[in-house]
Order: structure tokens, then C-alpha cells, then sequence
């Protein structure tokens, strides 16, 4: 009878925490972004099978997944912006967000969310960064958290959004000789 009290009681100790979205704390995305977020490279044949080599020249060599490098825009097409959530906290503004890379290797770069006004004038600007503070940003393939602090005495969370990729940082992927 003892051991069976003892065993009921060990088994309600038990807690069993999982995460998870509480809608009651997180609050929904209210910013609706203005570019096409939604862009992933149409697959062509096999890429592991055989690896080109990569150059910096448009139009003479393949990437790693067989599509021929466009220009210095060509890997921005194997990132996709998602779960974008713009929140006001503190009397400051902030921007979570996860970019998706679909591309084989991790990819680098430097991107900015910018805010205009309904005139199409510039009222923000925020670079984004990794967890640890770094801004030159280095995307692994699959899901990565980024975040941004935005300096303004204004309201965003209901404002329109672009995403800009630093012309000075070449996106570009990190091969092992990096």
C-alpha cells in the first residue's frame, strides 16, 4: 500500500513541458511585407552527382544546384523570409524573422528591412542580425533566426516593409575554402 501511495505520488511529480505557441502571449504579425517573399528555385536535374565549379563571372558556371549564376543578385533566390513578426516592447521597435535557405551550402550577406512612408519616402531602417549580435549574416542551409532593432519614435507594426540586400556585401554561398 506504501510503495503504491509512493508510486502515485512520484507520478504526479512528473511534469511533462513541451514548448509551445501560447495565442494568448504571442502576438500575430501585423506588418504585411511588400516584396515577394515566396521565391524558390525550380529544382533542375541532380545536383550532387556532379558539383561545377563556382565562379565569380554571370553566365559561366554553374551552382551547386545546377542553375547558371546569374549576376551578383543569383543566391538571394535560394532565400525565402518567413514568420516575419515587427512588435513594439518597451517604447522600442523590434523585427523577428526566419530566413530559409534552400541553397546546399551555407550562404553570406547583409540585409536591411526599411520602412517607408505613404509617400515612398524612408522613415526606417534596421539591419538585421544573428542571436549573437553578428551582422554580416551567415545562413546554413534550413532555418535561420534573425532579428533587428529599429530606432524610430514612430509606430511600424502597421506599416509596410521591404527587405534590401547591401550592395557592398556580396550574397554569395561560403565554400570550404573560405
Amino acid at each position: 500500500m506504501v510503495l503504491a501511495a509512493l508510486a502515485l505520488a512520484v507520478s504526479c511529480a512528473c511534469v511533462d513541458i513541451k514548448p509551445g505557441i501560447d495565442p494568448g502571449v504571442t502576438p500575430e504579425p501585423t506588418a504585411v511585407p511588400s516584396h515577394d517573399a515566396e521565391t524558390t528555385p525550380a529544382p533542375t536535374e541532380d545536383a550532387s552527382a556532379t558539383r561545377p565549379a563556382e565562379t565569380e563571372q554571370a553566365g559561366e558556371a554553374s551552382d551547386l544546384m545546377g542553375n547558371i549564376i546569374s549576376g551578383p543578385e543569383h543566391y538571394t533566390r535560394y532565400l525565402r523570409f518567413e514568420n516575419i513578426l515587427i512588435y513594439e516592447e518597451d517604447d522600442d521597435t523590434f523585427l523577428d524573422a526566419v530566413i530559409v535557405n534552400s541553397y546546399g551550402a551555407p550562404i553570406s550577406c547583409a540585409v536591411d528591412v526599411v520602412f517607408d512612408d505613404d509617400e515612398g519616402n524612408e522613415i526606417a531602417r534596421a539591419r538585421l542580425q544573428t542571436r549573437d549580435g553578428n551582422y554580416l549574416l551567415v545562413l546554413e542551409p534550413g532555418d535561420n533566426i534573425v532579428l533587428a532593432r529599429i530606432l524610430t519614435d514612430m509606430t511600424l507594426t502597421d506599416r509596410e516593409y521591404r527587405f534590401e540586400y547591401d550592395k557592398e556585401t556580396e550574397v554569395r554561398p561560403i565554400s570550404t575554402d573560405d
